[in-house]
């Protein structure tokens, strides 16, 4: 399936929305391609941007989660 620009937005934007609004959520990608709907390539994509812009980060096993920058654990 082909994605315009302001449909990949909107995917980005939902998932993003759902682990802000689910600080704990903690997801594989065979798991966010449930929770989304999204084929494996355009979950993984979204994931990916979700992590470059440092929203999301991605633990050893693939588990993604919401990204916690290191100053916040000092407090």
């Amino acid at each position: 399936m082909t994605f315009t620009a302001r449909q990949i937005g909107s995917l980005v934007l939902r998932v993003q929305d759902a682990f802000l609004d689910s600080p704990m959520l903690h997801v594989t990608l065979p798991q966010a391609q449930r929770e989304f709907g999204m084929d494996a390539f355009t979950c993984h994509a979204v994931l990916d941007a979700l992590v470059d812009a440092h929203v999301l980060a991605r633990a050893p096993g693939g588990v993604y989660a919401r990204h916690v920058p290191p100053q916040a654990h000092a407090a």
